[in-house]
């Protein structure tokens, strides 16, 4: 299909338990979403109710102005399915009875009897079955039917739909309505008649107000090129705060598109990612890339290499039983987390799982255990609980999985422990229970640990988006006053962890450190 010449579409939903807020409408949204990929072009929704004038004065107006209507609801058996009776309307034609789906409705009407009589339901049952019959028969005269496709086996669906011109009258009851949809797809929209479209969506941490005249001047700029820019606000997504759409007919138009919004949101750009902890190997290259190459970001590269270097050497030296994470929720075992899924996912493959425990505090945060209760389940990791300090916890570790040789820990060089450690790599002393510390991260800054979370959208414990930098007990640890913000109201706020800059400050919100 030529550009410029995209098929439009309308959708009416017919039933007064919509307009009535009874039940949820659910069918316009999945026709929009299927329509939308098949490169239709929707211009309108309406809702009306079980009127035949109503229906009638929606489904002619939509019919003259739209290539396809797509009607839902009001086909069924009842007195209040008036939904034939509106299309006849529409089109000054007559209702008459269809025999071809008289055959259709025969097929499945004893299985119907058989039931209600084993629920002791047999007096006027024959008038009831006559009754439905009649309804479901009568159709326009000018009706095509169409009979799709079961997806399934390949075979001719059960009951046909009506159309009558360009309306298509779908059911209402939400899993037929999708059926219907699905069985008769290609018959209605062939795959050579579909226009191509191309889609890319683009994050940022800027609000929409930073932009927005800039963006109207880019989307101005190629609006005769059938390109169509969309800007949504997201008020709850800790990465970005503005999803922004392209659409548009020719490829060339979506690259020329891409550099220009690139360009207008340079240093902005969220390479937004809702499921991290998958293909984590093409990920994990495609971010040292942008990093190297659009960030110029050599030293952090370095530092994730060498982290990466150590992970990897572990898991080629040792079998996964003997090896464990030390994970508490904080946001370092989170980096390490995702290093040690992302080596073993590159040689073993993802439903391979990891051995992990956790150092119980007291007073822990609630969120914290959360947090490990859902990073276990994306993850792919099974972690033991043992109660502290960490030499005791170790200690029931080895005696419950003796087995283990490297624990690897998420301890900085900037750690109360971690300036002890010479080595990325140590035996624990002699009076430790004998594991092999590995601390992948020693030599990374607060700084590189966000970067990296953030970077990649790594999933981390909602507390340190409300203030909280480093993360103890709920007894030892308050919100860090740094990040404290005082509106002119006088109500107060605290900025995400990652928002602290000076990172010799970053646990000065623990009074046990």
């Amino acid at each position: 299909m030529p550009p410029g010449q995209r098929k439009t579409a309308a959708i009416v939903v017919i039933g007064d338990e919509i307009l009535k807020g009874t039940t949820r409408d659910t069918n316009s949204h999945f026709l929009c979403k299927r329509l939308h990929k098949l490169g239709v072009n929707i211009k309108k929704i309406a809702v009306v109710g079980d009127e035949i004038s109503e229906i009638s004065r929606e489904v002619q107006s939509a019919s003259s102005a739209y290539d396809y209507v797509i009607t839902s609801g009001g086909v069924g058996p009842t007195h209040d399915d008036k939904t034939y009776l509106g299309l006849a309307h529409a089109f000054t034609d007559q209702l008459h009875f269809s025999d071809e789906i008289r055959q259709a409705v025969n097929r499945f009407l004893p299985t119907y009897i058989d039931k209600k009589k084993s629920e002791g339901v047999e007096e006027g049952i024959e008038e009831v079955v006559r009754v439905v019959t009649e309804k479901l028969c009568t159709i326009p005269k000018m009706s095509q039917l169409l009979w799709g496709t079961q997806k399934v086996d390949g075979r001719v669906s059960t009951f046909p739909v009506v159309r009558v011109a360009n309306v298509v009258a779908l059911p209402g009851v939400p899993k037929f309505c999708e059926r219907a949809f699905d069985e008769l797809q290609d018959q209605l929209f062939p795959v050579e008649e579909r226009q191509s479209m191309f889609f890319d969506t683009i994050y940022t941490d800027l609000d929409e107000f930073d932009f927005s005249r800039r963006l109207a001047d880019v989307a101005a700029r190629f609006e005769e090129q059938n390109v169509q820019i969309g800007s949504y606000p997201e008020l709850k997504n800790k990465f970005f705060k503005t999803k922004l759409t392209i659409e548009t007919e020719s490829s060339g138009s979506m690259e020329a598109v891409r550099i220009a919004l690139k360009e207008l949101l340079v240093g902005h750009i969220v390479y937004y990612d809702s499921h991290a902890w998958t293909d984590t190997v093409a990920k994990w290259r495609a971010f040292k890339k942008r990093e190297l190459v659009e960030a110029k970001n050599v030293d952090f590269v370095r530092k994730l290499e060498e982290a990466e270097k150590i992970v990897e050497d572990i898991v080629e030296r040792y079998p996964l039983d003997q090896i464990a994470l030390s994970f508490n929720g904080g946001k370092d075992c989170t980096v390490l987390l995702h290093l040690l899924r992302l080596k073993v996912d590159e040689k073993y493959g993802a439903s391979k799982a990891i051995q992990g425990f956790h150092i119980m505090v007291e007073d822990q945060f609630p969120e914290a255990t959360q947090f490990i209760i859902d990073a276990a389940q994306f993850y792919n990791i099974q972690v033991l609980e043992f109660p502290g300090p960490l030499k005791i916890g170790l200690a029931g570790l080895k005696k419950q999985r003796p087995s283990i040789i490297p624990v690897l820990m998420g301890s900085r060089a900037t750690d109360p422990n971690g300036k002890y450690m010479k080595t990325p790599v140590e035996w624990t002393d002699s009076d430790w229970p004998k594991v092999l510390r590995v601390c992948p991260i020693l030599n990374w800054t607060y700084s590189d640990v966000w970067h990296m979370l953030r970077g990649l959208c790594v999933p981390y414990c909602k507390l340190y988006d409300q203030g909280y930098t480093s993360l103890g007990g709920r007894d030892n640890t308050v919100k860090h006053p740094a990040l404290r913000i005082v509106a002119s109201d006088g109500k107060e706020h605290y900025l995400p962890a990652y928002k602290l800059h000076n990172d010799a400050e970053e646990r000065s919100n623990r009074s046990n450190l």
